[in-house]
C-alpha cells in the first residue's frame, strides 16, 4: 500500500510536464522532428533508431497522463483521520466510486510507461557492450547476441510490467505497490548490469584513440562517459527509494508506508532521480553539435615537422657530428657552375643542383662568401592504408579484408558514431562487397 501526499504526487506531474515540454525542445533543435518521421528526404537513420525515439516519447506521454491524473485523484479524494488522530491520504480502496474506476486504467498506463523506460535503458546497456566486446571480427549488431539479449528483454518488459498489473488488479493497493515494485528491481538489476560497462569504458575510449578514431568520435565518447556516470547515480536516486516503498508495501504491517515522513520523502527523491536521468538519456539517444550547427568545422592540424640551420662553410667536426638517421636528415646543398652550357640547347637553361661536401675549400667554382641556410627533408611517414570492411556471408558478420595487412580495428559503428540509436547505414548488405 504505497502512501504519499497529493503534494508529491503533484511534483511527480510538474516535473513530468516539464520534462515533456524540454524533450519537444531538444527533438526540434537537434533536426526539427526529424527523427519521428518514417519517410524522410535526406540520411536514412533506420526503422531501430525511430523505434527508439518513439518508445522514449510514448514512456514521456504515459509519465505525464499519469502523474497529472493521479495527482487530480489524489487531490479530490484528500486525507483521513485515523482513531489515533493522525492524518494520511486514504488509500485506493476507499476512493468514491466516480473516481475509484478510473485508479486501474491509471496504474495500467504507468506500467507500460515503465516497460518502455525499461527498453531504453536497456537498449544503452546492450548497445555499449557491443561495441566493448568487439573481438577480431567485427559484428554486426543486428546478427549479435547483444541485440537478441535486448530484443528479449524488450519482450519481458512490454509483456511483463503491463501483466503484473492486470494480475495483481483485486486489491489496488497491492496492484500500485506490487507494479512499484517489479519495475523497480528491473531498474535497479539494469543500473547495477551498467557499472560493469563504466569500468570498461576508460579502456574502451584508450582503444579507439589508438584505433585512430576521428577527434569528434573521442570527444562523443568521453562526453556519453561522464554523462553516464551522473546518469547512473540519478537511476539510483530513482529506483532505490520506490524499491523501498513498494517492498514495505507488499509486506509486514507497513512501517514506513503508515509514516507521514517517509513516503512522500522517498517518492520526491525517486521522482527527481527519475527525470534528471531521463533528461541525460534525452541528451545521450540525440546529442546535439553546436558545431555543426552554427557553421563551423573541426579541423586536424598537425604539427611540422622542425627545420635545422646549418653554416655551408663550417667544416663538421666532433662538436656536430652528422645525424645518425636519415629521416630527419639535414642535407647542404650547393650550386655548382656548368661546364657544359651552350647556348643552342633546346634545353632549358635552368641552374644544376648537386650535393658537395663543404669541407672541400679548393674547388675553384664552390661558392663563396659566409651565409647560411635552411634545407628540409619531411621525415618518412608510413600512410594508413585505407581500410575495406567484406561482409563474410558464412559467418554473417563484417571481416577485414585479407589484402589489408595489420590494419585499424576500428568498428565501422565507431567511424561514424553519433548515439546508441543511431546505427549507421553499414547494415545495408547488398552495398557492400562480398568475399
Amino acid at each position: 500500500m504505497p502512501g504519499g501526499s497529493p503534494t508529491a504526487y503533484l511534483l511527480w506531474s510538474i516535473l513530468a510536464t516539464l520534462f515533456f515540454c524540454f524533450h519537444l525542445f531538444h527533438l526540434w533543435s537537434y533536426d526539427r522532428y526529424q527523427c519521428l518521421k518514417w519517410n524522410q528526404s535526406g540520411r536514412q537513420p533506420g526503422a531501430f533508431k525511430r523505434f527508439m525515439s518513439y518508445t522514449y516519447l510514448a514512456t514521456l506521454s504515459c509519465l505525464v497522463c499519469f502523474g497529472v491524473a493521479f495527482t487530480f485523484l489524489k487531490f479530490q479524494e484528500g486525507f483521513v483521520i485515523l482513531p489515533t488522530g493522525e492524518m494520511t491520504p486514504i488509500p485506493l480502496e476507499y476512493y468514491s466510486s466516480h473516481n475509484k474506476k478510473w485508479v486501474l486504467p491509471l496504474l495500467l498506463v504507468l506500467s507500460v510507461g515503465w516497460a518502455c523506460e525499461l527498453v531504453t535503458h536497456l537498449e544503452e546497456f546492450t548497445f555499449w557492450l557491443f561495441l566493448q566486446n568487439q573481438g577480431p571480427t567485427t559484428r554486426l549488431w543486428f546478427e549479435s547476441g547483444e541485440f537478441r539479449f535486448w530484443l528479449w528483454g524488450t519482450l519481458f518488459a512490454l509483456i511483463g510490467m503491463p501483466l503484473t498489473t492486470f494480475i495483481s488488479r483485486k486489491q489496488l493497493d497491492s496492484c500500485f505497490a506490487w507494479t512499484l515494485l517489479v519495475g523497480s528491481s528491473a531498474s535497479t538489476a539494469t543500473s547495477l548490469a551498467f557499472l560493469y560497462v563504466l569500468s570498461r569504458f576508460p579502456a574502451f575510449i584508450q582503444r579507439v584513440k589508438d584505433d585512430s578514431a576521428a577527434p569528434a568520435v573521442v570527444l562523443r565518447l568521453v562526453f556519453f562517459y561522464q554523462l553516464n556516470i551522473g546518469r547512473i547515480i540519478y537511476r539510483f536516486l530513482f529506483s532505490i527509494p520506490l524499491f523501498v516503498l513498494s517492498l514495505d508495501g507488499v509486506q509486514g504491517t507497513h512501517p514506513i508506508n503508515n509514516s507521514t515522513f517517509w513516503p512522500d520523502f522517498l517518492l520526491m527523491i525517486g521522482g527527481i532521480g527519475a527525470f534528471v536521468s531521463s533528461a541525460i538519456t534525452l541528451l545521450i539517444f540525440f546529442p546535439r553539435s553546436l558545431t555543426q550547427e552554427l557553421g563551423y568545422t573541426l579541423i586536424v592540424v598537425a604539427k611540422s615537422p622542425p627545420t635545422a640551420s646549418i653554416d655551408l662553410n663550417r667544416p663538421p667536426d666532433a662538436a656536430n657530428p652528422r645525424p645518425a638517421s636519415p629521416k630527419d636528415q639535414v642535407i647542404p646543398i650547393f650550386r655548382a657552375r656548368s661546364e657544359h652550357h651552350s647556348s643552342s640547347s633546346g634545353h632549358d637553361a635552368s641552374p644544376e643542383y648537386e650535393l658537395e661536401d663543404p669541407s672541400n675549400a679548393t674547388r675553384p667554382d664552390s661558392l663563396e662568401g659566409n651565409f647560411r641556410m635552411q634545407a628540409w627533408q619531411p621525415p618518412e611517414v608510413e600512410t594508413p592504408s585505407s581500410e575495406s570492411y567484406i561482409f563474410d556471408r558464412r559467418s554473417r558478420s563484417l571481416v577485414r579484408s585479407r589484402s589489408e595487412g595489420h590494419g585499424s580495428a576500428l568498428h565501422p559503428y565507431l567511424r561514424v558514431f553519433r548515439s546508441p540509436i543511431d546505427i549507421s547505414d553499414v547494415e545495408a548488405l547488398d552495398n557492400l562487397p562480398q568475399r
